[in-house]
């Protein structure tokens, strides 16, 4: 008789914790789950900067020498200068900047968008209106956070703009002295 209230005992603790155990598992479940996304907020991408509105682009990398030579590009001079910018593999929520250095104008910071929780700053336009003249030369730098190290990039060399000269405006269609078949004299 003792050995059956024994085993009758047994039996009630084991489904005791089979039943303790049936609620805590799918808690300990729930919480790993959850616990994926912090730990998958690093960027798996190596942090860069690019600008697209010229060919071919320019890219700056986490890795490459903050004096590294630039990419050059000439634009004619004017009263506003457009730019697309972005960046990939930045500290979420935080924003990539570039520095100008002007050999006329001194220098100004404009900056890009916002990277979001998945490391991207989405490519914006980035109007500057700035008078340029013919001669004048920009030097650009990027400054950004990398999302994989939390190393911040100051000053990286990113590319030059050479302004020169708008052509001139082309000639009114009746200024032109001759037309299709006819003789110039």
């Amino acid at each position: 008789m003792q050995d059956t209230r024994t085993a009758g005992r047994w039996r009630r603790v084991v489904k005791r914790v089979a039943a303790v155990a049936a609620v805590l598992v799918p808690l300990a479940v729930v919480s790993v789950v959850t616990a994926g996304p912090a730990q998958a907020a690093a960027c798996r991408t190596n942090a860069h900067v690019y600008l697209t509105s010229v060919y071919p682009s320019s890219y700056r990398f986490e890795n490459q020498p903050v004096d590294g030579g630039t990419d050059d590009y000439q634009m004619f001079a004017g009263d506003l200068t457009s730019l697309q910018v972005g960046g990939n593999g930045l500290r979420s929520y935080t924003s990539p900047a570039w520095r100008v250095e002007s050999n006329v104008s001194g220098s100004f910071v404009f900056n890009g968008r916002v990277a979001g929780s998945n490391c991207v700053a989405n490519e914006t336009t980035v109007s500057l209106a700035r008078h340029t003249v013919a001669g004048e030369v920009w030097t650009v730098r990027a400054n950004y956070l990398t999302g994989n190290s939390g190393q911040f990039i100051q000053n990286q060399a990113h590319f030059r703009i050479f302004f020169v000269d708008p052509p001139p405006p082309p000639d009114p269609w009746y200024w032109q002295p001759c037309y299709y078949a006819e003789a110039c004299f």
